[in-house]
């Protein structure tokens, strides 16, 4: 029999799976874009079919004591609703109408850099020389993905303050989902939640009558891409997201997860035929080399090891 999976690994792929779903929206916003959505009519499309989803499967699988909080509890509910609903996706939005979409992604790569600071005084986790590593190599792998190095248009200084609010945000909603894990919480009552309170946060915000236009004229072809964004954008990876955290630190979970814009480098390559340049693949090999440091005790100074092991073995 093979040795059961342990949980840091089991934590390490559903990160690294819901970084890569992450790496789709920007396919389904492209489309839903065409169709009139602003970006917060796009969020709450999503938030609010994955918390009718998620709230139907816990009553229907009698799992609906998921669905009980403590009140004094509910702060930190609010804070991951509003936190990925809004600081994330109203900031990163609006970075990217304000800034080059270079600069806006790399911004946005700022969120493990917040992680790993606030989580140490926070919740005692260790600021370690690997994680150090991991995090020069996928900030520096980020900003050659991005293109930034590339040039291009001037930006101002509140572009990059709204573009570092986004990455805090997106730091704020790992936050905020670690303190209810660690109130014994499940992963999944912090998921119904957190889309729950984030559909109601963008309601202000929602153009309901383009919604109701778009399904009506086109009822199959809308629902299933409404479903397809809401499975791949925010239930899925939300839930493989926060599954994963119960076993990982929340700086690791936060640098592990940048494997999203590489998998939005393949998206666009695959569906799009954006083929990356020489700088943008160095910077994939970073970010892929970040993430490897992880799993290895000693950081960058184990890989000669690990070479010659692997030598020896051929």
């Amino acid at each position: 029999m093979k040795p059961a999976m342990s949980g840091a690994a089991r934590g390490v792929i559903a990160v690294l799976a819901a970084g890569c779903l992450w790496g789709s929206v920007g396919v389904f916003v492209r489309v839903l874009t065409g169709f009139g959505y602003s970006p917060l009519t796009i969020v709450f499309a999503r938030m609010s079919l994955a918390f009718v989803i998620t709230a139907a499967a816990l009553v229907i699988t009698g799992k609906h004591r998921l669905l009980f909080i403590r009140l004094k509890d509910l702060w930190c509910f609010i804070g991951t609703g509003v936190s990925s609903a809004i600081l994330l996706n109203l900031f990163f939005s609006l970075s990217t109408l304000m800034n080059p979409l270079s600069l806006a992604a790399i911004l946005l790569a700022t969120a493990p850099i917040f992680t790993v600071f606030l989580s140490a005084p926070i919740f005692g986790e260790r600021v370690t020389a690997v994680k150090i590593q991991a995090l020069v190599l996928c900030f520096t792998g980020c900003a050659l993905t991005s293109g930034l190095t590339g040039g291009g248009p001037a930006f101002s200084l509140s572009g990059v303050l709204i573009g570092l609010l986004a990455g805090l945000g997106f730091a704020l909603y790992s936050l905020t989902t670690r303190t209810a894990l660690n109130r014994g919480y499940d992963s999944l009552t912090v998921n119904v939640y957190s889309f729950g309170i984030g559909a109601l946060a963008c309601v202000p915000f929602t153009n309901f009558g383009l919604i109701a236009a778009t399904v009506s004229d086109a009822p199959g072809k809308m629902v299933l891409l409404l479903l397809l964004h809401t499975l791949c954008a925010s239930l899925v990876p939300y839930i493989l997201y926060t599954y994963g955290m119960k076993f990982l630190d929340t700086g690791k979970a936060s640098i592990l997860v940048s494997i999203e814009p590489v998998a939005a480098t393949v998206f666009g390559l695959a569906l799009y035929g954006e083929f990356p340049s020489a700088v943008s693949i160095a910077g994939i090999i970073l970010v892929l080399l970040a993430i490897s440091l992880l799993t290895l005790p000693g950081g960058l100074s184990a890989i000669p090891n690990v070479l010659r092991i692997t030598f020896r073995r051929k």
